[in-house]
């Protein structure tokens, strides 16, 4: 197992795992906003850079959180390279996504409240173009309605011609990772719709069969039935009940089952 020296602190991880991992087994922080354990990690937002002693009185910064560790090494996550860094990447996400309550936060932690950048223009504000939310269209939903589109200071996240996509499923998965609430599911009453903003893609919701509440979007709804392959016509009848109703008929099924044995 690699011996991995962290800011004077040594940690024992195994071959192949991260320098973030090593950092927290450690206890030592390391700020991270596209790091996100159910999708793959490619260090997109660089926000994790540290200093890694390569021999020779050599060093070079890394993205801690996709670096592999396969033998001892010697880590700065403090150092004054490591910590500039950070603080000027930090420093350009704030002129992106200026209105970010999440990141603000976390340029907190790092010491850092404000940035001497100009923003960006209203209409490219708050994405920090991390890509969580086209992996995690892409890898779990198995959609892809989004990807990156642009090129420079106009790159930016969207669907195909940034027209709403036939192919969301409207499951929020994309807002849900977003790590500074750029992605935001708003409720139509009116229409009884999900929009995914600002993708503009909407669905209409699927109906609680017991109480009548609106619970799902109807393509996720449909999407669950044929991808899950239960061959349970009681799981079909639940798929249509919202959170509530569905705790009230496994609650019956539990009783009239304890009637029987009794």
């Amino acid at each position: 197992m690699p011996e991995v020296t962290i800011d004077d602190k040594v940690v024992r991880i195994a071959d192949g795992e991260t320098i973030l991992t090593a950092a927290k087994k450690a206890g030592i922080w390391i700020p991270t906003l596209c790091c996100n354990a159910a999708l793959s990690t490619n260090g997109s937002c660089r926000l994790c850079l540290v200093e890694l002693e390569t021999g020779n009185g050599k060093r070079k910064l890394v993205t801690a959180c996709n670096y592999p560790v396969r033998k001892d090494c010697t880590v700065r996550v403090s150092s004054p390279a490591a910590a500039g860094a950070r603080k000027g990447i930090m420093e350009l996400l704030l002129a992106r996504s200026p209105d970010s309550t999440e990141l603000r936060e976390l340029a907190g932690r790092m010491g850092i409240h404000g940035t001497p950048y100009p923003t960006v223009t209203e209409s490219l504000r708050s994405c920090i173009l991390c890509g969580l939310c086209v992996k995690v269209c892409d890898e779990v939903m198995g959609c892809s309605a989004i990807g990156f589109v642009g090129r420079g200071t106009g790159r930016t996240i969207a669907t195909p011609f940034e027209l709403a996509s036939d192919q969301c499923i409207v499951c929020g998965a994309c807002a849900a990772v977003c790590p500074v609430g750029t992605i935001q599911i708003r409720i139509h009453a009116d229409t009884g719709e999900a929009e995914i903003s600002p993708f503009k893609s909407k669905a209409k919701l699927v109906t609680c069969s017991g109480c009548g509440k609106r619970t799902v979007a109807e393509p996720l709804a449909r999407k669950t039935m044929v991808d899950v392959h239960i061959d349970w016509d009681e799981f079909r009848e639940r798929a249509r009940l919202c959170p509530e109703c569905r705790r009230k008929r496994a609650a019956g099924s539990l009783a009239l089952a304890r009637d029987k044995h009794f």
